[in-house]
């Protein structure tokens, strides 16, 4: 069976009569999950907790961080689970999210797919140079989860994978394109995104 975390919690951990983890002696509660990420979202990722630590700096002793930002972006993901967000609908997102990384691609190939264009070598060569330009750099982010919680999100990835086979991705994959969607939300200008996250910070 495809694992949906590193830790793969669906085959090696034990549930209790009340459906909570079983932990060995001395072991730890929490996991850590290193989350792929671009290095100019990671970046801006940095800004933006910036940015919230000034609007809650009277209001709580908290300092966020960028991995705090991302615990509580999976656990706010687990919570609209809870709240009524179906498998239908988690498709439909992490297809929108996908379709952005994929669409440079689609349009250089059907770019000479189209009936009557005639290929030109200059062009594919202007293309592969701009491609080459925006190649990004990435690298990861460690992020303390909790096992319950870590659990909870390979079983969900395991019901859309087998409601929707061609989507196939662990917990890891899912918190990138997260991560990569909100800080793509900020970069637009939606300050809903700011505004929930500050709500959230003064829980």
């Amino acid at each position: 069976m495809k694992k949906y975390s590193r830790f793969d919690l669906m085959s090696s951990a034990v549930l209790d009569n009340a459906g909570g983890l079983i932990h060995r002696l001395f072991e730890s509660r929490h996991a850590r999950l290193n989350v792929k990420v671009s290095t100019y979202h990671l970046k801006r990722a940095q800004v933006f907790v910036g940015t919230i630590n000034e609007i809650v700096e009277d209001e709580t002793d908290m300092i966020l961080t960028v991995e705090m930002l991302t615990e509580m972006l999976y656990k706010d993901f687990l919570r609209s689970i809870d709240g009524g967000t179906t498998l239908d609908m988690l498709s439909k997102w992490i297809r929108s999210v996908r379709v952005d990384e994929n669409r440079e691609q689609d349009l250089s190939i059907h770019h000479y797919l189209n009936e009557g264009k005639e290929l030109n070598v200059e062009d594919i060569k202007r293309q592969l140079k701009n491609r080459h330009k925006r190649t990004e750099d990435f690298t990861y982010i460690s992020v303390k989860i909790d096992k319950q919680h870590i659990l909870k999100g390979e079983v969900l990835l395991h019901d859309l994978h087998e409601a929707y086979p061609d989507l196939e991705l662990d917990v890891e994959e899912f918190l990138s394109l997260r991560f990569k969607d909100i800080i793509l939300q900020v970069k637009s200008g939606n300050y809903e995104i700011l505004k929930n996250i500050v709500n959230l910070v003064l829980l």
